[in-house]
């Protein structure tokens, strides 16, 4: 998988420089009726809007995922294209190289973007795409706790080597305010379990 700076595409540049809106269906992609249909033709295949893919893998080549993207717009398979759109930027967002505020852009757009959805579904689908949205928030808590963990133990060692408190709480702080945002309540990316974990690494130093 290419770097955030190496050679990167233009998928890459969009996530980096806009404000991500909700995905627009196409005409191609929509079903002619409404989201409870059962069957819809597309060319000489009838496409059956219940049966949903398998949620997707995570760690594949960038290629991989573009490939698998292109094949469900082909046949207008909404629910395939979504899917294989969180697995590519949940990996996106997995590369050790980025940041957190990088992650955390790839993971929200996962999460905003593609894990919605459409009107008028069947509890089924809606349950397909609260597990895609699962994805997105396990794959998300997992890469904080992984920089929380790393910089807890980091201040540690700064407290042992005699550096003052106040000034490892300064460092926390603004650590925690990018993670967990700066209200005190949940946010949309993490799950309950992860979030209750970040705010006993944060309490620890605040």
């Amino acid at each position: 998988m290419a770097g955030e700076c190496e050679g990167s595409g233009a998928i890459r540049q969009a996530v980096t420089d806009v404000e991500f809106p909700a995905v627009a269906v196409s005409a191609a992609m929509a079903p002619a009726a409404n989201w409870h249909g059962t069957t819809r033709s597309v060319g000489s295949m009838n496409i059956e809007w219940d049966q949903l893919p398998p949620l997707p893998e995570i760690g594949h080549p960038e290629s991989y995922y573009a490939k698998q993207v292109h094949a469900a717009d082909r046949i207008g398979n909404v629910h395939a294209r979504e899917a294989h759109k969180v697995g590519q930027y949940v990996t996106l967002a997995l590369d050790p190289r980025l940041d957190w505020e990088k992650k955390l852009r790839y993971f929200r757009h996962a999460l905003r973007g593609h894990c919605n959805p459409p009107p008028m579904s069947r509890d089924k689908i809606w349950s397909f795409y609260a597990e895609l949205a699962n994805i997105v928030r396990k794959h998300c808590g997992a890469e904080a706790l992984k920089i929380a963990s790393r910089e807890d133990d980091r201040w540690a060692r700064q407290l042992q080597d005699g550096v003052p408190r106040p000034q490892i709480m300064t460092q926390a702080g603004l650590l925690f305010r990018q993670i967990l945002g700066d209200k005190d309540q949940k946010p949309e990316y993490l799950n309950e379990e992860d979030y209750e974990q970040l705010r006993i690494l944060r309490n620890q130093w605040i």
